[in-house]
């Protein structure tokens, strides 16, 4: 009996350990392009479009754009995906990804609207 209970102890333990683990690695905190830089890997950079210019090559399915951040740095993006139809309109942009050198390469495009939410929110 107790080793049954010791057993169930240890894979209850184990399977906790585990679950941690694997949600602290999806946490990502906003950071800066500069310390993007510094960090490398994977990371979550809040910011505006720097020119309300984005490119989207419909071939190879790639968005271009240049990205500011809340110190005022301007990086290219780019993302493997799917342009957001209202995208031009975001008042800001969330990516996930990975700088190298110069540029921004996103695994994730994230779009913030909040004028469109406040209006529907006035409606109501």
């Amino acid at each position: 009996m107790k080793k049954k209970v010791i057993i169930g102890l240890v894979i209850i333990i184990i399977f906790s350990g585990f679950a941690i683990y694997s949600f602290r690695a999806s946490l990502n905190p906003y950071v800066s392009f500069r310390e993007a830089a510094e960090r490398g890997g994977t990371v979550q950079v809040f910011g505006y479009l720097a020119d309300g210019m984005v490119q989207y090559d419909a071939a190879s399915q790639q968005v271009r754009f240049y990205m500011a951040d809340d110190e005022g740095t301007e990086v290219l993006v780019v993302y493997a995906g799917a342009k957001p139809a209202n995208m031009e309109h975001a008042q800001n942009l969330v990516v996930v990804g990975e700088l190298s050198g110069d540029t921004f390469y996103a695994q994730r495009l994230l779009v913030k609207c909040p004028s469109k939410y406040e209006e529907e929110k006035g409606k109501e």
